[in-house]
This record gives C-alpha cells, structure tokens and sequence, in this order.
C-alpha cells in the first residue's frame, strides 16, 4: 500500500515510475464482489429484448470481480500504458468529433469506423448513455483517476474492435466482440454473456457457430492488448495497416467461412452471411 494512504481509501497521490509522473493510489484496488443473483436477472431481461445494452453493462459490473484491476496492472506497466496514463488523450472527444473523423482518408480506421457508426446509427456517447442506465453494484466505487481512465477507455474503445474485426452491431455479431473481448482481457461478465449467446445461436446455427466464436476468442487472445495501444495515433491509418500493428488477424484468415450476421429475433442469431 502507498505510504500516506490509509487502508482501504482511494485518495490519488503522485508518484514518480520510470520517470513517468502518473496518479495512483494502493497498490492493489479492493476486490470487487460477485453479485450472481443481479446478473442472472439482467441475462433474463437481455434475452427478452437484446437491445437493452443497459442490460449488457450490469452483468459485466456484477461479475466482473478484479477485471479491472488486473487490467490496470498490466496497462500501466507498458511503455504505451504509461505515456496514456501522463497524457490521457481523450478517445471518446476523437471518435465524437465526425468533421475530424471526415477529413480522414479513404479507407482509414477513422473512416471506417465513421461508416460503421452512421450505417448502424450509433453515436460515440451512446455506450455511456447505456452504461448510466444500468445497475452498477459498483457505482459507489471512487475509482481514482488512472483506474478511471483505463475503464473509460475500455468502454470507448469498443465500437473500434467492431470495425477491426468486422464483427457487426447486430445480435451475432456482438456476441462475436464479446468473444474477441474475452480473449483480450478476460472479464468473467462478458463471457457470461457471450457463453449464452453462442449456445443460444447453436440452436440456429449449429457447431459451426459456436466454432466462429472460439475462433473469435482466439482471434483477441493472440492480437495486441488494444487498450494499452495507442490507437488515437492510428485512426489515420489504412485499417488493414492498423490490424497488422495491432495484431488483429483479418477476418478472411480467421473466418474462411465467411462473416456471420443476424438478429435474434429473426431466428438467425450466427447465421452465415448471405
């Protein structure tokens, strides 16, 4: 625990690691407890109606326990993690600003996620809309700044992995991202979700289904930690360069089978793409 805090306070200091001035607090944030009884009754209310996203953000903070913690560990011991922890660059005022994201070339990630936005009539803000709405059983948690930081940029993030994955924003291909998530961090909420989403899509689908999702855990296991990239810095780049650098395999490679889309509700939750 750092000197100067008492037990179990949360109050930011400023310490010097690797020459990098950054804020933290305890060495170790308290474990956040598992509420199973809240997050069974947001899967039920999510599988009734799979566009309460509200739904989706108080599973993941019921179950997941020191996720982020453990997170925060490895970001800030990146040579990455820790220049985004001294500058915090702001992501969500990126991918809100459309005349920025505009002027960016053809093809580019920041463009590509443009079209990705407008197509699915998404806005930047909407995730934190959706995350407000939600029972957080952690919301009373002072996170301190860095911590803050790094779950703000979690959640910012997750409509670029969409658009580096080519998972879509409908039912299969959320559940697609939560797998790719999955392997990229490992929160115990996401695949409790995404577990009930790819036996849920067998019953449409079948083996080959639930084979696209391991293939999609597989796929964000092996890529780059994407959280602690700086991907502000690659929004420019042409997508296909800023797979390569962030290791994200293109989705012919990973699915030869081809992409699979669908809505639940239509009964085609992990149908092949037409």
């Amino acid at each position: 625990m750092v000197a100067g805090c008492a037990e179990g306070t949360l109050t930011s200091i400023d310490v010097t690691l690797n020459n990098v001035f950054m804020d933290t607090v305890m060495d170790i944030a308290p474990r956040r407890p598992i509420q199973w009884r809240l997050a069974v009754k947001a899967l039920v209310g999510l599988g009734q109606d799979t566009t309460r996203t509200d739904h989706v953000f108080t599973i993941i903070s019921a179950l997941s326990g020191n996720t982020l913690e453990r997170t925060y560990q490895a970001f800030k011991k990146t040579a990455h993690g820790q220049r985004l922890l001294r500058e915090k660059p702001d992501l969500m005022a990126l991918l809100s600003d459309t005349e920025w994201l505009k002027s960016l070339p053809e093809g580019s990630l920041g463009r590509e996620y443009l079209t990705f936005m407008t197509e699915g009539k998404l806005s930047a803000g909407g995730l934190v809309d959706a995350q407000d709405a939600g029972v957080d059983p952690n919301r009373d948690l002072d996170l301190d700044p860095a911590r803050r930081y790094v779950a703000d940029r979690l959640r910012d993030m997750h409509d670029l992995w969409h658009v580096l994955t080519e998972y879509g924003c409908d039912d299969t291909g959320e559940i697609a991202n939560l797998w790719f998530s999955v392997g990229q961090f490992g929160n115990p909420g996401m695949a409790f979700i995404a577990f009930f989403g790819m036996v849920d899509g067998m019953s449409h689908a079948g083996v080959p289904w639930a084979r696209y999702c391991i293939r999609a855990y597989v796929r964000g296991l092996r890529a780059a930690p994407l959280i602690s990239e700086p991907i502000e810095e690659m929004l420019s780049l042409p997508i296909d360069e800023a797979r390569r650098r962030l290791r994200v395999r293109p989705s012919r490679q990973v699915h030869p089978e081809g992409n699979r889309r669908g809505y639940r509700r239509d009964g085609k939750l992990g149908a092949l793409a037409a």
